[in-house]
């Protein structure tokens, strides 16, 4: 008996390795991103002339290996910053600040979040059951005895259509989201939305879409160009 405990137990690990798949390269392309570049996304719902521009930029630590990613909107206005980490099963935020108008000053200002759960890209996945969990609160300017929080999951989704890009053709993943998000003022009032994020082996997001509130509020944004931080300053001062 004990001659088949050894290979049946080989057997069953070797199940559990191979029914897991590795996704990594499907992120941000880490070693590329040393200089920075801007991801300019467009949008495709209502309204086309809608842009969002994600700075991204890596850099390494004696704590490890990082990923800095800063929005700006339209205006080239600044709408938030993530810092993440890069660890050996996937990228963990470490800071999340997001930026609001000031009406007083003419301004926008920094608000600093409450991270509760920071996973933000696995880089092992199964299927579908598996949930990656994203939650934070925080206070806005205007009113500091509100608190406002998101949760959300993630879950991987398998494959999906070849995305084109710049003369190139790259295979793509699918993460589908559920979020929710709510006031802890107004009686817990909450919002359930749901989405899904599109990355490209060897590029990143590529798209990604929200719609919450029965499809009330809708989203979405496609990648149109990547370039450096001087060409988004050159269409900022014009």
């Amino acid at each position: 008996m004990q001659k088949f405990i050894l290979p049946l137990f080989l057997l069953l690990a070797l199940w559990h390795c191979t029914g897991r798949r590795n996704i990594q390269d499907y992120y941000f392309p880490i070693q590329d991103l040393r200089s920075g570049k801007v991801y300019a996304y467009v949008s495709t719902g209502a309204d086309t002339t809608e842009r969002e521009y994600w700075y991204c930029k890596s850099f390494v630590r004696d704590s490890g290996v990082f990923l800095a990613l800063t929005k700006y909107n339209r205006q080239f206005v600044i709408e938030q910053i993530v810092r993440e980490k890069i660890v050996e099963n996937g990228v963990l935020a470490r800071d999340y600040f997001l930026y609001q108008p000031d009406t007083s000053s003419g301004t926008v200002r920094q608000v600093a979040t409450n991270l509760e759960a920071n996973n933000t890209f696995p880089f092992s996945v199964s299927d579908s059951m598996g949930v990656f969990l994203f939650s934070l609160h925080f206070k806005p300017l205007e009113d500091s005895a509100t608190t406002i929080y998101l949760i959300r999951n993630r879950r991987f989704k398998g494959d999906g259509p070849d995305f084109h890009f710049q003369g190139k053709k790259y295979p793509t993943i699918v993460l589908g989201l559920e979020e929710l998000i709510g006031n802890d003022k107004e009686g817990a009032a909450e919002i359930e939305g749901d989405g899904e994020e599109v990355f490209a082996k060897g590029l990143g997001l590529v798209s990604y879409r929200r719609s919450f509130a029965e499809g009330k509020i809708q989203y979405a944004f496609r990648l149109e160009e990547i370039f450096g931080m001087e060409e988004l300053e050159r269409r900022s001062r014009r």
